[in-house]
């Protein structure tokens, strides 16, 4: 067996890939009308590919976005999950599987994080998502993730 036998290849996301989430997400804000968003897009590792912030949107709220899409990224699960073991479902503490994960430095416990994952379920990156609520910040990263659903086979 050669060494290039043992190397494996791998979808990498790139970044035109990363700016067409970004257009995207940007694109399905205006279309839906929420407050104005700061989106982030990361390699499987956590490391910046694209972030752009909208005019006007929250300057807090874009290191919240960074750490969602390095969440989702490393993890490789929404960061809704996150909330849900921290907080339970309806955010009451009962059934709240892992309380202290909310405590874990960087980690996100709210929505607007999604891992971005080819179709055979290999994380390569993560979308994250602030400004709007979390509701409206995740449904702004799965615009982000629609826009290249095809690229990800």
């Amino acid at each position: 067996m050669s060494m290039s036998d043992e190397l494996s290849s791998r979808l990498i996301l790139s970044n035109a890939l990363a700016q067409s989430m970004v257009a995207a997400c940007f694109a399905d804000q205006a279309e839906n009308g929420y407050s104005n968003v700061n989106v982030f897009v990361v390699d499987d590792g956590g490391h910046l590919l694209a972030a752009s912030r909208q005019d006007g949107a929250c300057k807090a709220c874009a290191s919240i976005a960074e750490n969602k899409a390095i969440t989702s990224a490393l993890y490789g699960a929404p960061t809704r999950v996150f909330a849900d073991l921290s907080f339970g479902e309806n955010r009451d503490g009962v059934d709240a599987g892992l309380p202290g994960a909310a405590f874990v430095p960087g980690l996100v416990a709210f929505a607007g994080g999604l891992p971005i994952s080819t179709a055979d379920g290999a994380v390569i990156g993560g979308i994250g998502v602030s400004g709007a609520s979390s509701d409206e910040d995740e449904q702004c990263a799965q615009a982000g993730l629609d826009a290249i659903s095809a690229s990800l086979n």
